[in-house]
């Protein structure tokens, strides 16, 4: 009996012993204390300018091994990441990603928007009182000031007494400017007037010599000197439409919208033709190469943040639509410029030293005039007409007067002054006009400003129009149209800007640093980017946030 005893208090023993060893095993990968000792070299931000999810596998059998598929391979895939507002643009997206919350609480509402002091519409990164770097175009005068919340690259800069490097890059400049925020050491983006890489004064006073030096090299014309013509041959592109159907845009100059694209002689008609051909992806992912070496990110003892947006995609998208063998080509030639860029990163700093995600700013819809022919309910909204319809309707009801300062598919700003000086009641104003739009074909939802400030929308349309709603910024009468409706100047290509998942629903992937391999399809938010990064670093989230880390990522460092 004594010896049986003693086997059963050492089997007991060993397996405590275990078990206590089992999580400091664990720990030594994973933990918090490990994550902060070990911090990445460089962080690496990708966004791919309305990047549906499907375009993730609608491809992938004709993707390489080293590109796209590398991520989903060897990284962590939220196969259910959405945005949780409307209207779903460019600026809002990237504000979204970087900042960590909705249009309400970082105020890039749109792309522009009505100023009511200024009494005209505003471009959400414009700064009259910055001038041009690299240019003499005036449309470089802008900034980050019109955000009002931190980014996760703020807060990176702020966590270490600005020893972080920040540099923004993509070919818009809002790509550029609101990912890199307020305290960025650079933001870069193309002029086309000089076909340059520019910059602000907000940034620096003058551009450093390896901008200069990638400048005079005028790649923009060498990437435009030969036709564009399919990657692969075109009978393979069985995932689209035909290469010449109505659906589709056309170049300057083109009579069909058909392979190949004469760039050369395009480009004498079109200054901006980079941005709108495959080739602008491969310009910005060299232009953000030289910016990791001409700065040197990566090598020094604090982690530096690069934001690279690929904005081409939303260029070829607009115009060909989402079914065209041009957007299906821009991304088979996206998936190799990636391929590159990965490479560059190992050698650059190491695989083991780089956190990198990817996602988009948001999605695309389908083309009405396609959905019609494939009997997808789908129809036009033309503001042109209900801005005149909706006037007459004032004024028969408050008498003569330009009751609207501004009317879009997204909503009407009316002119407050004017309702001031006839005593007539905002909110009365207000609700006339959301009965008018809701009794109009193909428009989901109208709701008043007061009703969004006093309100409480938990779910549903309404909780996305509350969620980009800001009270200074937004229109006093918000739209939301039918599911596949879309502004009556989209007649070829596609538009976004829906709170339906064909916009909202978008790629977001995690590699490198300390990412494990995996999946998950559970619902995250687009707002859980930026917490999620912070708590990666150990660092503070950005001043508005209101995601949170994504659990399902999260959890692997906890066990």
């Amino acid at each position: 009996m004594f010896r049986l005893l003693k086997k059963i208090t050492a089997v007991a023993f060993i397996l405590v012993l275990s078990w206590q060893m089992l999580p400091a095993q664990k720990q030594k990968t994973f933990s918090a204390e490990g994550i902060q000792a070990n911090k990445p070299k460089l962080v690496v931000g990708i966004v791919v300018d309305q990047m549906r999810y499907d375009y993730l596998f609608r491809y992938w059998s004709k993707y390489s091994e080293t590109g796209f598929k590398k991520l989903v391979g060897e990284g962590f895939l939220l196969k259910n990441a959405n945005y949780n507002y409307v209207p779903t643009y460019t600026g809002p997206g990237h504000a979204c990603i970087y900042t960590g919350t909705t249009p309400a609480m970082n105020g890039i509402v749109s792309n522009e928007w009505y100023d009511r002091e200024l009494k005209k519409d505003v471009y959400c990164v414009e700064d009259t009182t910055m001038h041009p770097l690299g240019t003499y175009s005036m449309s470089s005068r802008v900034s980050p000031n019109r955000l009002l919340t931190t980014t996760i690259t703020d807060e990176l800069r702020l966590s270490n007494n600005f020893q972080s490097k920040v540099i923004g890059v993509a070919l818009k400049d809002r790509g550029a400017i609101l990912p890199a925020g307020h305290t960025a050491n650079a933001a870069y983006w193309f002029d086309k007037e000089t076909a340059h890489w520019a910059t602000s004064s907000f940034y620096m006073n003058e551009l450093p010599n390896w901008v200069e030096e990638f400048n005079a090299k005028k790649m923009a014309a060498e990437l435009m000197k030969e036709k564009w013509n399919t990657l692969l041959p075109i009978d393979q592109y069985v995932e689209s439409t035909a290469d010449d159907v109505r659906y589709e845009g056309l170049y300057a100059g083109e009579t069909h919208p058909v392979f190949p694209h004469d760039l050369p002689a395009i480009s004498l008609k079109d200054k901006d033709l980079i941005k709108r051909i495959p080739m602008g992806n491969t310009f910005t992912k060299d232009f953000a190469e030289a910016a990791l070496k001409g700065e040197e990110m990566g090598k020094g003892s604090a982690t530096d943040f690069l934001a690279v947006s690929f904005s081409s995609t939303d260029y070829v998208g607009h115009q060909f639509g989402i079914n065209s063998i041009e957007v299906e080509d821009t991304y088979l030639r996206l998936d190799r410029d990636l391929s590159e860029f990965f490479e560059f990163l190992e050698k650059w700093v190491g695989h083991s030293n780089y956190l990198l995600f990817l996602t988009a700013d948001h999605g695309a819809a389908g083309n009405v005039t396609f959905n019609t022919d494939e009997k997808i309910p789908s129809g036009f909204f033309d503001a042109k007409q209900v801005d005149s319809l909706l006037e007459n309707y004032l004024q028969s009801v408050y008498g003569p007067g330009e009751f609207v300062s501004e009317l879009t598919s997204h909503g009407i700003y009316l002119n407050q002054p004017l309702l001031e000086q006839k005593k007539i009641g905002l909110g009365d104003m207000e609700e006339k006009c959301a009965e008018f739009f809701s009794r109009m074909k193909g428009v989901a939802a109208a709701i008043t400003a007061q009703q969004l400030k006093t309100g409480n929308y938990t779910e549903g349309l309404l909780s996305f129009i509350q969620k980009g709603f800001n009270g200074k910024r937004s229109p006093d009468v918000i739209l939301s149209l039918d599911p596949s409706w879309m502004e009556w100047e989209s007649k070829s290509g596609t538009t976004h800007g829906a709170a339906y998942s064909y916009d909202t629903h978008v790629p977001l992937l995690f590699y490198g640093w300390n990412i494990p391999h995996g999946q998950s399809s559970d619902p995250v938010s687009v707002t859980d980017v930026a917490p999620t990064v912070a708590s990666l670093l150990n660092i503070e989230f950005p001043s508005g946030t209101t995601g949170k880390p994504v659990s399902a990522l999260m959890n692997f460092y906890s066990k």
